[in-house]
């Protein structure tokens, strides 16, 4: 698929995500202006008021409740724990992943992330946290996995077909950020080859760009494709492809295999899905990466959902 063909159908992807969420993200503000900035006279109320020059006085008791709430969820705050599945499995080993991941959290601080959420939930109606891959220091090519908080959950559009609680069912998702002329060339200025004023832009929505401003869009996609896994007789399951990757990292296991010590014993065909991240305006697609794992690692806190 083209470049010209790949961004047309983020358009239309974006289009459908922002449509289905116009009317919650419209509630959303209205929610968070009145229970946080006060903002609970009515419009027409409020103008005939100060016409008159009569006060408009306002005692806002939401943020105690909202504080309640947020605050007993600090209090017993959510954690990811693993457990054996069933008898095949070692309790040591999941317990070795308690503890990897209880140091991605301390080390991430996800308590951020997981109160930010909690709090724009209980305020709004949603709130988001995101998991990162990172790379550990400047000098070295170690990734770390990070968990971080979304500050501004509207930023995020999340795939309108989903049924899951957990987006786990998201094939197409959107982060987006306005940026100024100014910031978007010191940002991806090296990486853009479509010039602010480019007739490329002729027929591009004006949510994407306008006279001052243009769109940067992180597009998650998943789709599904099909793969060929192999069972060997040492017990482990693997990809076909990672089979010959493993032969030609580890001699000693490429010989193990041309000797006929490990042998493959089945195969069958498989369908697994592939999740890409494209950073793209758009005009253009500036970065693509495909990222190592089934799920778009955006994760959606709801408040109440109905």
């Amino acid at each position: 698929m083209s470049d010209k063909d790949t961004i047309t159908d983020a358009q239309e992807a974006f289009k459908a995500a922002s449509e289905a969420e116009a009317d919650n993200r419209k509630a959303w503000i209205d929610d968070l202006r009145f229970a946080r900035l006060g903002e609970q006279w009515p419009a027409e109320v409020k103008r005939q008021r100060e016409r008159e020059g009569r006060p408009c006085l306002t005692i806002n008791k939401m943020p105690a409740f909202i504080r309640q709430v947020v605050n007993d969820a600090r209090q017993n705050k959510p954690s990811i724990k693993v457990h054996p599945a069933d008898s095949g499995a070692d309790p040591e080993v999941a317990e070795i992943y308690n503890g990897l991941i209880r140091n991605i959290e301390y080390s991430s601080n996800a308590d951020v992330a997981y109160d930010t959420a909690t709090e724009c939930a209980v305020s709004g109606g949603w709130g988001y946290i995101r998991v990162k891959l990172d790379y550990a220091y400047d000098d070295t090519f170690d990734m770390d996995i990070s968990i971080e908080r979304v500050a501004n959950p509207l930023s995020v559009y999340g795939d309108p077909n989903s049924m899951s609680a957990d987006s786990s069912d998201w094939n197409d998702a959107f982060v987006v950020d306005k940026l100024t002329k100014e910031q978007f060339k010191a940002e991806h200025g090296e990486k853009s080859q479509v010039d602010w004023d480019d007739t490329s832009w002729e027929g591009v929505s004006s949510s994407w760009k306008d006279d001052n401003t243009v769109m940067v869009a992180e597009w998650w996609h998943r789709e599904t494709v099909e793969k060929t896994i192999l069972q060997l007789s040492d017990g482990r399951v693997i990809e076909k492809g990672e089979l010959e990757k493993q032969k030609t990292d580890d001699p000693m296991f490429a010989v193990a295999v041309e000797q006929g010590v490990v042998k493959v014993l089945n195969q069958r065909a498989t369908k697994s899905c592939k999740v890409t991240q494209r950073i793209m305006t758009g005009a253009e697609i500036l970065k693509t990466t495909v990222w190592p794992g089934k799920f778009i690692p955006i994760i959606p806190v709801y408040g109440d959902e109905f």
